[in-house]
């Protein structure tokens, strides 16, 4: 007696011979009724939408049919859609693939870009001598703390102010005039006695300071960096009369204007 196997009726046949459907090219037209046909359309309502006759819709499945080889035309369809959801399947791992590392260059150069920032930062903190960076305007963008701490101002609390409210009041309208001028022809300006006049602290009180000022085109803006050193330590005694009397002459030139 032979043994028998129950068939399961929702598994697609695959009779030797038969061409594989990845193996299959079919013209465009013939893709267009098989998409159809998957998705429920009758040959009437396939040959309305395409604006053909239904018997040149009948012509074209015999075609698939040749095509695919003796198998129903439900499972013509079933098999296309097969190789269509692999085919969508393998587009779509490799999209994931490729975004998985867009994703991943992104994060490694948003973790370089971080680490720049934090040694930016750090050398920002460091620096000896207080440093301001402020926009065209002479708004105050950037502060570091040695900067804060000379003008006695707490964290944050210069951020939005003006370079003119850190210059005695007497001096402000020349101050507004010197930085026009400097915006007309931005260069570096190292520091020394010709840059040298009196900072106002947040207590009212008056020091000498002297500043070095460069400018750099950050995002299509012109952003100003001024770095400031605190003259109190060589007005002392330690140097002596000749930067006393440099600083005195300076002092009476800034009175004159």
């Amino acid at each position: 007696m032979s043994e028998t196997h129950d068939s399961n009726p929702y598994e697609l046949s695959d009779p030797s011979g038969l061409s594989s459907a990845s193996e299959i090219h079919l013209s465009e037209r013939e893709n267009q009724i098989l998409l159809m046909a998957s998705r429920g359309q009758t040959d009437q309502a396939i040959a309305h939408s395409l604006g053909i006759s239904p018997a040149t819709v009948a012509t074209y499945w015999g075609r698939i049919r040749i095509k695919y080889g003796p198998i129903s035309r439900t499972e013509i369809v079933a098999r296309h859609l097969q190789n269509h959801i692999k085919t969508e399947i393998v587009a779509l791992t490799e999209a994931n693939k490729k975004l998985a590392e867009e994703l991943q260059d992104r994060a490694k150069a948003n973790e370089r870009l971080e680490e720049s920032f934090d040694f930016l930062r750090a050398v920002f903190e460091a620096a000896p001598d207080g440093i301001l960076v402020c926009s065209e305007t002479g708004m105050i963008e950037r502060i570091n703390s040695q900067a804060e701490e000379m003008f006695g101002y707490r964290e944050g609390e210069l951020i939005g102010c003006f370079i003119e409210d850190l210059v005695p009041v007497r001096y402000r309208g020349a101050h507004q005039m010197h930085r026009r001028t400097y915006m007309q022809d931005p260069a570096k300006r190292k520091m020394g006695p010709h840059l040298a006049t009196l900072g106002l602290k947040r207590d009212g009180s008056e020091f000498p300071i002297a500043a070095a000022l460069s400018t750099a085109r950050v995002a299509n803006q012109l952003i100003i960096t001024c770095i400031v050193r605190d003259l109190t330590p060589r007005l002392e005694g330690s140097v002596g009369r000749e930067v006393a009397a440099e600083w005195a002459k300076l002092q009476r030139l800034l009175e004159a204007k």
